[in-house]
């Protein structure tokens, strides 16, 4: 239940303030943008960010990490859950964990959510969509001001779909469930008691994360991630690096026939693996907007 699986109140502040860059130079069609997101952030941060929207307006396409349109239209979402949310009738969270494990998982949602939710409750799903409901809950108390009808990533694209821009995704729905619930269930429940056993760690780890997000503060995010990419190298790797790789490959194909405004998590953005460092080495210019 690594912090980077949610990939995040203060005032913009200090030189470090920035979530938004341009990429310009060698050969680019024209300037595009990276955005980094908290998924968990409100979308009023939209508002927080100089030239946000500026940006979005002058480019010929937003890209997502998915559509999210794609992910959350209902058919989408029945199926996608049915294969990869929903655990098999022999594989629920009663049959793979033991009752002293149930009771853990039981305490921590009972506590994240006032006391409103239950084991039973979650008896369905995959050991993976539990750690992600435990730490969206942890995350919300960090963003009181958090709405799951305007997430931050589906805001600008419905912004962008207002403005007449088309949007576009670096990987399908589909890949990114099988990337986040495709384990086996057995690693999962292991994964999810590891999460369990470790929450209050990552919890200050998320709150840290959110408070280096909501200040724009880059530096602080990039070594918030430094430090888990220490402790969770293989994760990292997962989550991160793989995907960027793969993404890379779309944008710099793109970059010469089309101006793209690139808004996914931040945690993508930083560090040697990260979008800002790939897209330099390929010789692009990659500047913070002031």
């Amino acid at each position: 239940m690594a912090s980077v699986a949610v990939a995040s109140m203060l005032l913009p502040t200090g030189a470090n303030a920035q979530l938004l860059w341009e990429v310009s130079g060698n050969g680019a069609k024209e300037s595009s943008y990276l955005f980094g997101t908290h998924h968990i952030a409100p979308a009023t941060m939209m508002d927080s960010v100089k030239g946000m929207k500026d940006a979005m307006k002058g480019v010929d396409k937003v890209y997502g990490e998915v559509v999210m349109s794609e992910l959350l239209a209902p058919q989408a979402q029945m199926g996608l859950a049915t294969k990869y949310l929903m655990a098999p009738a022999d594989s629920t969270l009663s049959k793979v964990l033991s009752v002293e494990q149930l009771d853990s998982v039981n305490n921590l949602l009972g506590r994240l959510s006032g006391g409103a939710a239950n084991i039973s409750m979650l008896e369905v799903m995959k050991p993976a969509l539990v750690s992600a409901q435990l730490l969206i809950l942890e995350n919300m108390k960090m963003f009181p001001d958090f709405n799951p009808q305007q997430q931050l990533d589906g805001m600008i694209q419905d912004f962008a779909t207002a403005a007449g821009i088309p949007i576009g995704g670096l990987e399908t729905p589909e890949e990114q469930m099988v990337l986040l619930y495709g384990k086996p269930i057995s690693i999962q429940a292991d994964e999810l008691m590891k999460g369990i056993r470790e929450f209050d760690d990552e919890a200050e780890k998320a709150k840290k994360l959110a408070t280096a997000y909501v200040g724009q503060d880059f530096d602080a995010l990039a070594e918030l991630f430094k430090i888990e990419e220490d402790a969770e190298s293989e994760s990292m790797k997962e989550l991160l690096y793989d995907r960027n790789d793969s993404w890379m490959k779309i944008i710099k194909s793109k970059l010469p026939e089309e101006s793209m405004f690139i808004a996914v998590g931040a945690g993508h953005l930083v560090g040697d693996h990260g979008l800002i460092q790939q897209l330099r080495q390929a010789g692009y210019t990659v500047t913070p907007v002031k």
